[in-house]
């Protein structure tokens, strides 16, 4: 960790970006289920039982104060001409930028049709070619006359292009997911049409190329790299033994070669002759790769965003022109330099011979927009503190201010303990901390641990440290519990703790002087690998014997727990898989002593007494204690959320911050004021919540 932690020692101080005031607080009358008024306002039985509410069941339900965090993040991106394109993420329907390579200004930005972003760019014919989520459209733009054509869709709602590459004759290919196909796509006939799926049991092809005879798609999980045949459409795999997760690939000079796992693999057409090249111990994957005409090998690395020349059987760093970042694609230009694109929203331009790189921040162009939001946390006076993609926004809505701090990843979660903000990134599980008011930053170290995904975290007072549950890559099973020293800046990773599960939520005991901690966990670990649990199972873990002291199924063959929260005794929780289905259990006996269905999932809080649920589809529940029957308390706060919607409590109080759009929005959770319709309320599209949580 001492090892990781110099070569992360850029992330120790980072300058504070600010994007501007907040907007005044508004009144945002978001409706009610039926369309009649304002969520949460009550209704005529409501104040006939409620008498002395009046006073504080007056005025809006949801107030709103601004945008809760910008992004100009990018996941899809190739190079025509002088021109980079780049696609954000986060944004509804998605952005395509164009970037002029001589000046680094934006030079133009056009909307597609649907969907949140792009991960697969490329070029054909003086067109750019671009594949969306969480609908897998393909689309052609045409640079000249600035139109874009909705060519056809490739998938079921809820997938991704996940990859494109042009063919030396200019035919375009595109890898998928969820069901791990690739697609064809002529320009000279317009004709699309299935090549297969990859390899059976691989949902994703992540990466894919293309040469005059074969296109190439490397899979993912196991990494898989499967050759058709252009002409035939026959397929076979070139790989002996599966790699490792597909990354990036490329065909060129008779080659094919890729990052797969902790290796660039460098193989002939046909799979003979490979060699594997293991990437740098600081590395755990390469993200994006290419050659030059020499046909010299440049790739670059995850986490630490070093750009390395291959040299032989050894790869040798260059620079890391934008350090801890996300690599989208790495291109060589015509006058020696090469060119990156970091998923952070960042374009930088490297020349390899002397190191020199200058860099351009899209956050500061027209590419920036509203961003679906990751965590949410209160803080210290009055200050909200919201996390988005490669950022912490700390909001102060009585001063009407704001300030966005980058940070290495995607917070999923963030909590305060006195005065400072701790965040879990995925996906290189850094724990980080967080002076608001200096806009410094330290790490604590990274979970590691062959895990990836953050998925809660709670603050233990008495002890002065964090738990963390988190999740496993795709292709993974194995969870972990982590507990995180603040003092000693110290991670301590209890792996596997629930047997072949991710650990995606926990709750304190709250009974006096009773140190144990209830995990919850999913069967489907990281996805893409077949579950060996039949149901999801909570257990009891005693945090000073540091070990399980039961286990329990609280409904057989539910898959997959989303989140837990404890009051009196008594253990709640609301499942993934079934979706939205929730429950109360007493811990003694371990018995369920209430059930119901909820139109999705979300997370659960404890405040004054009451367990509140904040689910997709913009609504918030009461569903303890001691109701048979879920009641509702807000509605209409739309689809602002990226991870499962949360709830930052003020301290005893009914009010809470949450998102209302991508608004940031104090919201009115009292629960005698509350609106009795129940009508209207549309369960999200799972497939596409599935889809993006996976992203």
């Amino acid at each position: 960790m001492e090892r990781r932690r110099l070569l992360h020692a850029g992330a120790g101080l980072v300058a504070a970006s600010v994007v501007g005031p907040v907007l005044a607080p508004a009144t945002a009358q978001a409706r009610t289920a039926d369309g009649t008024g304002a969520p949460g306002a009550p209704g005529a039985e409501s104040r006939a039982a409620s008498t002395g509410t009046a006073g504080r069941c007056s005025g809006p339900a949801v107030s709103t104060y601004g945008i809760a965090t910008y992004t100009a993040a990018i996941v899809g991106m190739t190079v025509l001409g002088g021109h980079a394109y780049v696609v954000a993420r986060g944004q509804n329907p998605p952005l395509l930028g164009e970037i002029d390579l001589a000046s680094g200004k934006l030079t133009r930005t056009v909307r597609l049709s649907r969907g949140e972003g792009g991960w697969a760019a490329t070029v054909s014919g003086g067109q750019v070619y671009v594949g969306t989520y969480p609908v897998p459209d393909l689309y052609r733009f045409d640079p000249a006359t600035g139109s874009v054509a909705q060519l056809g869709t490739i998938g079921p709602s809820g997938g991704f292009v996940w990859c494109l590459t042009t063919a030396p004759d200019g035919t375009v290919y595109a890898g998928t997911y969820p069901r791990g196909e690739v697609w064809e796509y002529s320009p000279s006939t317009g004709v699309l049409r299935n090549l297969g799926i990859a390899m059976p049991g691989e949902q994703y092809v992540r990466a894919i190329a293309a040469d005059d005879r074969y296109v190439y798609a490397g899979t993912l999980p196991l990494g898989h790299i499967v050759a058709y045949d252009r002409a035939t459409g026959a397929k076979r795999s070139i790989t002996p033994t599966p790699y490792g997760g597909a990354a990036c690939l490329l065909a060129a000079g008779g080659r094919v070669v890729g990052g797969f796992g902790r290796s660039v693999v460098d193989l002939a057409p046909d799979g003979s002759d490979a060699r594997v090249i293991p990437i740098p111990a600081a590395e755990r994957l390469v993200d994006a790769i290419t050659s030059t005409g020499d046909g010299t090998v440049y790739c670059v690395g995850r986490p630490t965003g070093t750009v390395y020349r291959r040299d032989g059987d050894a790869l040798v760093p260059v620079a890391a022109p934008t350090p801890l970042d996300e690599h989208r694609a790495l291109f060589p230009l015509p006058d020696g330099r090469l060119l990156g694109g970091a998923g952070s929203g960042r374009l930088w331009w490297l020349d390899p011979a002397g190191g020199g790189s200058t860099t351009v921040e899209l956050i500061d162009t027209a590419m920036a927009g509203p961003d679906p939001v990751q965590s949410i946390t209160m803080g210290t006076r009055g200050a909200v503190h919201v996390g988005g993609h490669f950022s912490i926004t700390t909001h102060r809505p009585a001063q009407g201010t704001s300030r966005r701090i980058p940070v290495s990843g995607e917070p999923k979660q963030l909590r305060t303990a006195c005065d400072r903000v701790y965040a879990a990134l995925y996906p290189s599980t850094e724990v980080l901390e967080l002076d608001p008011d200096r806009g410094s930053i330290r790490s604590l170290g990274f979970i590691d641990n062959d895990q990836q995904r953050p998925t809660d975290m709670v603050y233990e007072r008495a002890t002065d440290q964090f738990l963390i549950a988190s999740a496993p890559p795709a292709g993974r099973l194995k969870g972990a519990l982590t507990l995180a020293d603040r003092a000693r800046r110290r991670l301590t990773v209890h792996q596997d703790v629930i047997t072949d599960q991710s650990v995606m939520s926990l709750a304190l005991d709250d009974r006096l002087g009773t140190r144990i901690a209830y995990l919850a966990g999913d069967t489907w670990g990281g996805g893409s690998v077949t579950p060996t649990r039949p149901s999801a199972t909570i257990v009891a873990f005693d945090l000073r014997r540091r070990k399980v002291l039961w286990e329990v199924a609280p409904f057989e063959g539910y898959a997959s727990l989303q989140h837990i929260e404890v009051l009196d005794g008594v253990l709640y929780g609301v499942y993934k898989r079934l979706a939205g289905m929730w429950f109360a259990m007493d811990l003694k006996t371990r018995t369920v002593l209430r059930s119901g269905r909820l139109p999705s999932y979300g997370e659960l809080t404890v405040q004054r007494g009451q367990v509140f649920a904040s689910v997709f589809g913009g609504l918030v529940y009461r569903i303890g204690p001691g109701l048979d029957e879920a009641q509702p308390i807000l509605s209409g706060l739309g689809d602002g959320w990226y991870t499962p919607p949360q709830l930052a409590w003020e301290p005893r109080s009914w009010h809470a911050w949450g998102v209302s759009g991508r608004e940031l929005a104090r919201l009115r959770l009292d629960p005698d004021c509350v609106s009795m319709n129940r009508a209207g309320v549309n369960p999200p599209d799972e497939a596409v919540l599935e889809s993006l949580l996976a992203n």
